[in-house]
């Protein structure tokens, strides 16, 4: 049986998962990318907790950890043996297999949410907005970055085809998430979107 988009994508993440951490794509991309959202996000000054959607093998956690030492930390993940790698490495976060459209937390139980290069991956990324909203508290924030490239280049890369500030702006909107700001970082102007929402009090 031919598989789905996103069984090929948890199958290719799980053959992946023993040697991503030490990818050069951690160091070249996933750390400068979560430096620029751990940035952003300093303007959330005590979080009690915070969620990594898209978690791989914990390493956005565990520089959140730096930064908020005394912040619970939960991390999902749809391929398992990330999750897998992810408790070995940081066993003090909480780990879960789940995709973004079925995040496994309470109503307003986050104060910041993260999702780092794993945007494209979601089945249904209207979904998994509403669901980070649903999951944050009051003046929480989620911090979205992904890849959007120019239109010329999405005809290439046919894998960030659904991805447009534009839209993304609308599914915050939609989720009921004010968006605080939307930005190109100029080290990635041309191809990294951050989207950063904030849920209003009422």
């Amino acid at each position: 049986m031919e598989l789905t988009k996103k069984e090929a994508d948890i199958q290719e993440f799980n053959r992946r998962a023993a040697t991503y951490e030490t990818s050069r794509r951690q160091s070249y991309i996933f750390d400068r990318v979560q430096a620029i959202v751990l940035e952003l996000a300093k303007i959330q000054s005590r979080p009690d907790a915070i969620l990594d959607v898209g978690c791989g093998t914990g390493r956005l956690l565990r520089k959140a950890k730096e930064q908020w030492p005394n912040a619970r930390l939960v991390g999902v993940d749809a391929a398992e043996k990330m999750i897998e790698q992810a408790k070995q490495l940081f066993p003090r976060a909480e780990f879960h297999v789940a995709m973004a459209e079925s995040l496994p937390l309470p109503d307003s139980s986050v104060d910041l949410a993260f999702s780092t290069l794993s945007f494209h991956h979601w089945t249904s990324q209207a979904k998994g907005v509403s669901e980070v909203a649903r999951v944050l508290t009051p003046q929480g924030r989620f911090l979205l970055a992904d890849i959007v490239p120019p239109f010329g280049l999405s005809f290439f890369a046919s894998h960030f085809k659904r991805n447009n500030p534009k839209k993304m702006r609308k599914m915050f909107v939609e989720a009921g998430l004010n968006v605080e700001l939307q930005r190109r970082p100029w080290l990635w102007s041309r191809f990294l979107v951050v989207t950063v929402g904030i849920k209003p009090l009422t």
